[in-house]
């Protein structure tokens, strides 16, 4: 139960950070990591700083599932087409 308030306090940062982060863009880089129950979960940690929370069965969460161990960069930033 602690773990899932300390997660839930985390992603709600983050949720906030990535908000004003978004405005402009950011790259979070670093070795992926997760258990296989977070993995299954889409839950997956960059280098044990940054959480990052994806939909199970999506491909973003294939290809996460897939890179687990493996350093990678992910880049989020604006689209352009969008307004």
């Amino acid at each position: 139960m602690r773990r899932l308030v300390v997660l839930v306090a985390l992603l709600g940062f983050l949720v906030m950070g990535l908000a004003v982060a978004a405005q402009e863009g950011f790259s979070v880089a670093g070795r992926l990591g997760a258990t296989d129950q977070e993995a299954q979960e889409g839950y997956f940690a960059v280098d044990q700083q940054t959480m990052i929370v994806v939909k199970p069965g999506s491909d973003l969460h294939k290809y996460l599932k897939a890179k687990v161990g493996q350093r990678l960069r992910i880049t989020v930033e604006p689209d352009s087409e969008s307004e």
